[in-house]
């Protein structure tokens, strides 16, 4: 479903994050309209979501017209899901947004829960891999989806929380979920990257240790404050260039560190705070972020940002944002 990758045309991929496309009714179908005009503007061959996609409760009717909107676009499609999707008593479950996005004949999430290699089902849904090919057919790159979860258990909150409580306390990725990772990036030499929508703890000691090159740190890392080991894994099997979050709305820095690039998809949706409501900045940072994957399995990075590419829509954008 996805070209292969040739020597004179890399693979592009237009990723999108904390889209948040709730009942608010304004910011809603004004995100849509920048995800749909984007989209076809770029003519990506590949679009990643990146977690919070459809949330807020009664949101049947919003997850039916994003899937819809993708299936028209004809470009396949690969979304994570983030804390906030299910997390209101009635929303749609995750499982069943799940269910729904496969739905759509262009959405990559695959039917069958992943597993390890001896059977044992791997935590949240969904987890995934997608494999890139170059024009000889062979594998040059990978691409892994993670689910990072919503708020901890209460016992591991209580383990591992900053303050001992049950509440708000972003969940990690579980110890079966890095095996699974470290199975898929095994099966194939080639590179790879890893998206999944709340930071590792690592993001923090890239601020200080890492090396910047776009972007900033405008708000405080949401990252678990239980660190599971998934960037030691990556370290340590050598294969992953880069791994690539949501879940903070106005961090849109690339850090290097370690060798390994973290890095926030610049966030896309209207309806949450952002850094004119933080009071940190007076133009928007929402847009949406580009990665380009060569027939070597080499990456390379880029942003649009709304009130760049449409400068048209600037009055409506300012119109329905958060203050």
């Amino acid at each position: 479903m996805i070209r292969r990758i040739t020597k004179d045309r890399p693979l592009k991929i237009l990723g999108f994050t904390d889209t948040h496309l709730d009942h608010n009714e304004g910011p809603y179908h004004l995100t849509m309209k920048l995800i749909r005009e984007t989209i076809q503007g770029e003519s990506p061959d590949l679009v990643v979501y990146v977690g919070d996609n459809v949330t807020s409760g009664y949101n049947k009717e919003r997850l039916a017209e994003f899937t819809r909107m993708m299936t028209e676009l004809k470009i396949p499609w690969c979304p994570v899901l983030g804390n906030h999707e299910a997390d209101n008593p009635y929303s749609e479950r995750r499982g069943e947004m799940a269910r729904v996005f496969r739905t759509s004949p262009y959405c990559l999430i695959p039917e069958e829960k992943a597993r390890l290699a001896d059977g044992t089902p791997v935590h949240g849904e969904p987890n995934y891999a997608v494999s890139l090919l170059n024009e000889e057919g062979k594998v040059c790159h990978k691409l892994i989806f993670l689910d990072s979860g919503a708020d901890m258990a209460e016992g591991d909150a209580k383990k591992y929380g900053p303050t001992g409580q049950s509440e708000d306390v972003d969940d990690y990725l579980k110890e079966n979920q890095i095996a699974w990772y470290r199975e898929q990036v095994r099966k194939d030499d080639c590179p790879s990257m890893v998206f999944s929508h709340i930071p590792l703890p690592e993001y923090r000691d890239a601020c200080e240790q890492g090396e910047f090159l776009a972007g900033g740190k405008w708000e405080g890392i949401g990252a678990p404050h239980h660190n599971s080991g998934m960037f030691a894994a990556m370290k340590e099997e050598g294969k992953s260039i880069a791994f690539i979050a949501g879940h903070d709305h106005i961090n849109d820095f690339r850090i290097l560190h370690e060798g390994i690039y973290l890095i926030y998809n610049r966030m896309s949706g209207l309806s949450s705070y952002n850094i004119i409501s933080k009071k940190l900045g007076k133009k928007l940072l929402q847009g949406a972020s580009v990665y380009y994957i060569d027939a070597e399995g080499r990456v390379g990075f880029g942003d649009i940002l709304y009130e760049d590419r449409f400068p048209f829509l600037h009055d409506d954008i300012y119109a329905v944002i958060r203050k």
